[in-house]
């Protein structure tokens, strides 16, 4: 298990996440597109969380690596979403 690799991968879902907000403030951005942004990252926040918590109640290695990993699927599939809803509401804003 590689810590720094799972701060790595955060820290770039730190950075788009900052765009797709920053994409989110624009005036016209479509109410549906705020809604799905809104449960989208809250469901991958709760996901991440998870795990994040199951970690701290087990002491079996195995299971930690498991979780470990599940948490850097949970931020890579974060960041390709995040980075297709920017781009569909740059689209949306220059219908």
């Amino acid at each position: 298990m590689d810590k720094s690799k799972l701060e790595e991968l955060y820290n770039k879902m730190s950075l788009v996440h900052e765009k797709a907000q920053s994409a989110y403030q624009q005036a016209g951005v479509p109410s549906m597109l705020k809604n799905e942004f809104n449960n989208k990252v809250s469901q991958y926040n709760e996901m991440y969380e998870n795990c994040e918590a199951m970690k701290l109640m087990t002491s079996k290695e195995e299971t930690i690596d498991n979780l470990f990993n599940q948490q850097l699927e949970i931020l890579n599939v974060r960041i390709k979403w995040e980075l297709d809803w920017i781009k569909r509401v740059i689209a949306s804003l220059t219908k």
